[in-house]
């Protein structure tokens, strides 16, 4: 009540006296803090907050006799009968006694009230992202065995596979990556956390990561689905020199600014055709993720394709995503301090002549996979060479038994003439 005083009296066990302290409301934070005071000074076990005034009280031991003993009365110097329950300042219910102990800590609490610098982001990132809480370096992973094979994998299911491991290029560029991050220099600060995708390949760059800058298991956290990559439907297992090129050039030419448009044809083995658009929830999640779990911290994200970190940067600073290709990642590619300024500082005013070529010919390669009616991948190109293969052993084999099965019965016949 804005017209009633704060008073409060604390019993001093030591000298048998209490400490009282009073104020108008208009000073209640202060009053709050003395009462704090008090309390830890006197050794007050509680506070007691009624209607119109909070005290602290110090709670005696109840004597082993029978005699009566003194309690200390906020209002009056009167003393009260131990077994009088009635007549005990104390005789609040639990529910209103907790009740006032939660008033009082929320009314002290908010003495020592730090005012936050920024709000809390705990909902979804939106694009484009002027300002964000942590620091982002962004890696493609290394080389990997399928890579070095010049076969396109996007199946998220099959990239935990073996054979999408690390080459031994692979390992050397991401090596080569972690002496970078580790050369001391002051421009660019090494990851505190790192979220990796759960393509093989991206697993072990994070655990070279992890080794060679001494970071611990508890920050190398796989991330089971955001930084998956963008799948090509149809068009998976195609060789990368073929079929990298036509989605560059459908993107370019169908994809548009979100990134609806340009989806490869749909597959049957279970890989998904996505557009760009398809991506973005997942890099949207990935980064709300890591905003609301972190703060003032240098997170290394790992992804297992050159396209998912530049569409991720395309979204923070608003490029069109049909630009998406012009900030392509290279195998082993690291891109430091990813921010809003520092991307649009990246991208080129006009495209390279090498971009426009790979264009050019990307075009050229989308038509042709387009005419096919029937399109056969590295894989089945390879298990159709194999079963040819084992045929034709198979058939060697039988021709060099029935040779072997003819010699031996003109060696019997031959044996039984001369008998």
């Amino acid at each position: 009540s804005p017209r009633s005083a704060i008073t409060s009296r604390c019993l001093d066990p030591a000298r048998g006296r209490a400490i009282s302290v009073s104020s108008h409301t208009q000073a209640k934070q202060a009053v709050m803090m003395k009462l704090a005071t008090l309390l830890l000074v006197a050794g007050g076990d509680a506070f007691v907050v009624e209607r119109y005034h909070a005290y602290p009280m110090t709670i005696p031991t109840r004597p082993q006799s029978n005699a009566k003993h003194n309690w200390c009365c906020h209002r009056c110097a009167k003393s009260y009968d131990d077994d009088d329950e009635s007549s005990h300042p104390s005789s609040l219910t639990r529910p209103d006694f907790l009740r006032s102990v939660g008033i009082v800590a929320a009314s002290t609490a908010s003495a020592f009230a730090i005012t936050p610098t920024e709000p809390a982001r705990a909902g979804l990132v939106q694009f484009p992202c002027a300002k964000l809480r942590n620091t982002y370096h962004l890696l493609r992973a290394g080389q990997s065995l399928l890579q070095e094979e010049n076969i396109l994998a996007t199946n998220p299911l099959f990239l935990t596979n073996r054979d999408c491991a690390l080459s031994d290029l692979g390992i050397r560029q991401i090596e080569e990556v972690c002496e970078y991050l580790n050369s001391g220099d002051d421009v660019v600060s090494p990851p505190t956390i790192v979220r990796h995708s759960f393509a093989a390949a991206a697993i072990d760059t994070a655990n070279i990561v992890g080794r060679d800058l001494r970071i611990g298991r508890d920050r190398l956290v796989p991330e089971f689905f955001f930084i998956d990559p963008r799948a090509a439907g149809l068009w998976d297992n195609l060789p990368i020199t073929q079929a990298e090129p036509a989605i560059w050039a459908m993107d370019v030419d169908e994809a548009g600014r979100d990134g609806f448009g340009g989806r490869p044809p749909a597959n049957e083995d279970g890989t998904p055709a996505e557009t760009l658009s398809d991506q973005v929830p997942r890099l949207r999640q990935l980064l709300s993720a890591c905003e609301s779990i972190y703060s003032g911290d240098t997170v290394l994200l790992i992804f297992p394709d050159g396209t998912g970190p530049a569409l991720l940067s395309c979204l923070i600073a608003g490029i069109p995503l049909s630009r998406v290709h012009e900030l392509e990642y290279r195998p082993g590619e690291l891109r430091t301090d990813i921010t809003y300024d520092s991307i649009l500082a990246m991208l080129p005013e006009k495209p390279s002549e090498e971009y426009q070529e790979r264009i050019k010919l990307g075009r050229q390669e989308l038509k042709k996979l387009r005419s096919q009616t029937t399109v056969i991948n590295v894989k089945d190109q390879r298990y159709a060479q194999e079963v040819k293969e084992e045929e034709r052993r198979a058939a060697e084999a039988a021709r060099q038994r029935a040779e072997k099965e003819e010699a031996e019965r003109i060696r019997r016949a031959t044996e039984a003439a001369k008998q």
